[in-house]
Formats: structure tokens, C-alpha cells, sequence
């Protein structure tokens, strides 16, 4: 059972959207586990914002937002994503669901204590399998940014010194690594 895990058995997303649960919590279904997600610290926010911002300055005509709610019913996951970025239009498709169907094609994670090793790995599985192009872990700690992109079989450690290229929607943008980091947790980029 996952950490947080709420529930004995596995349930199915029609179950999960019957419970009654209190609203002072966020919680997803992870493979039909609810599980509740942990409060966010300041600077995990601040870097979920920085993304989504940055993002959406570079794919203007995409969606993009933190704490993007996502479903995948073949493996029974409710989910937030702390940034996912996908066309407007699939968005559009899923607006009357009020959640995306599918994983967005860009997710970020950024770490946090509640962040396994394993965990991470069955949810790339899990979201490439299911839409997702792009998967970044953001760690404050040492502000890295490992990039994973379904066809490739490793990931790239980026630093701060280093520019984060992205291939999506036709398009391939870049990002400076400093720029995701500075005045977070790094001093501001000249």
C-alpha cells in the first residue's frame, strides 16, 4: 500500500467519485489505492508556478497548469499532476468531465519527501503508456532536472547551467535550466 493510503482495497475511479471524503485534503487514486497527498511546502509551489509559467510562455497554445487533474481508467488512477501542459483542444474535449481523460503530454513532478524512487518509475510506465511525450522531475535540492521521454530508455540530468529542450506539438522550445531555479534556490540569473 502506498503511503497516505487511505483504503484496504482497490477501488475503481466510479467508486472513488462516490466516496465522502473531507475537503480539507487532496487525495488521487494511484492503481486504485487512495491515497492522500501530502500538504506542499512554499518551495515546491513556487516551482510548480515558475514551470507552468515558463511552459506556457513557450507553448503559447497549449494548456498548461499546476495541479492538473488527469484520469486513467484502464488502471484506475485519479490524478494531479503539479504541472501537465496538453492541446487546448483535448482539454476542450474533456472540460464537461471537469478532468483530463488520459495523462497530459508534458508532466512535471516536482520532488517532495513523499516521492519514491519506485513510485516515480510506475507512474513514467503508467503515463507514457497513456499519452504522456515528456516527464520531468524538478528537485529543488539540488536544482536538477532529470528529463524522460517515452522514446528514449534514459533519462538526461539537466543542471543549471545546462538548457532544457523540449520537442511537443510540432514545435522545439527551449528553456534555461537557471531560469527555472533562480531565486528559488538559486541566487536570480543575470
Amino acid at each position: 500500500m502506498a503511503v497516505g493510503s487511505i483504503a484496504t482495497n482497490p477501488i475503481t475511479i466510479e467508486e472513488f467519485e462516490r466516496l465522502r471524503l473531507p475537503e480539507n485534503q487532496n487525495r488521487e487514486l494511484r492503481n486504485g489505492e487512495v491515497v492522500e497527498v501530502p500538504f506542499a511546502k512554499l518551495i515546491h509551489k513556487w516551482l510548480q508556478f515558475r514551470m507552468a509559467e515558463l511552459l506556457h510562455q513557450v507553448f503559447p497554445g497549449a494548456n498548461v497548469l499546476p495541479e492538473y487533474p488527469f484520469q486513467i481508467k484502464e488502471t484506475n488512477d485519479v490524478r494531479l499532476a503539479d504541472v501537465g501542459v496538453t492541446t487546448r483542444e483535448r482539454a476542450q474535449t474533456c472540460a464537461e468531465l471537469g478532468i483530463l481523460e488520459g495523462a497530459p503530454e508534458l508532466i512535471v513532478e516536482v520532488l517532495s519527501p513523499s516521492n519514491s524512487a519506485a513510485e516515480l518509475r510506475r507512474d513514467r510506465r503508467v503515463f507514457f503508456a497513456h499519452g504522456t511525450l515528456i516527464f520531468l522531475v524538478v528537485d529543488a535540492e539540488d536544482s536538477t532536472i532529470e528529463v524522460y521521454r517515452k522514446q528514449e530508455k534514459s533519462a538526461r540530468i539537466l543542471t543549471i547551467d545546462d538548457v532544457l529542450t523540449l520537442s511537443l506539438f510540432g514545435d522545439e522550445k527551449m528553456i534555461p535550466v537557471a531560469a527555472i531555479f533562480a531565486g528559488i534556490t538559486t541566487p536570480e540569473a543575470r
